[in-house]
């Protein structure tokens, strides 16, 4: 192999692993936005609290600082239903796997693929493992919108 073989190679594997880590951004950026959509939900459940009262719920280290806590109480709650829950809590584990994986994982992944499959598609014939979970995340921020009068993703 030339060292132009090499390097064509080598390119070819960074794109590969580039598009794969767009996957991580993806999950990443997706739980972010429907871990505060239900940080807002649970807050409009409760009655009007100070700030330090709030920081002493959602802050570090407290009862519902974490996405998983989150949604146990929204689901505790009736912000949820059980097939909300259901669709949160696949979509936590992929996004667990993602962000605590030591090596580059994409929807393809033997950690991810069996997770991924898992998930509820929507009506779209999409093919794109990015869609899909967009479309379901969004399907979720809708359910949350409804709750919070209307407030959803474009």
């Amino acid at each position: 192999m030339t060292d132009l073989d090499k390097d064509v190679k080598n390119l070819i594997d960074a794109i590969q692993r580039q598009d794969q880590m767009t996957h991580s951004g993806v999950v990443i950026a997706a739980t972010a936005i429907i871990d505060n959509q239900l940080e807002r939900s649970l807050k409009r459940a409760m009655r009007p609290m100070s700030k330090s009262m709030y920081e002493k719920l959602f802050g570090a280290f407290r009862p519902l600082n974490t996405f998983s806590s989150k949604i146990a109480m929204a689901y505790a709650l009736s912000i949820i239903n059980r097939d909300v829950y259901n669709e949160l809590e696949k979509i936590r584990k992929i996004r667990n796997e993602f962000a605590h994986s030591s090596s580059v994982v994409h929807f393809g992944s033997t950690a991810i693929a069996p997770l991924f499959g898992r998930l509820k598609r929507s009506s779209s014939k999409s093919t794109k493992p990015a869609r899909v979970f967009l479309e379901c995340v969004k399907a979720i921020d809708a359910a949350l919108g409804e709750y919070l009068g209307g407030t959803r993703l474009p």
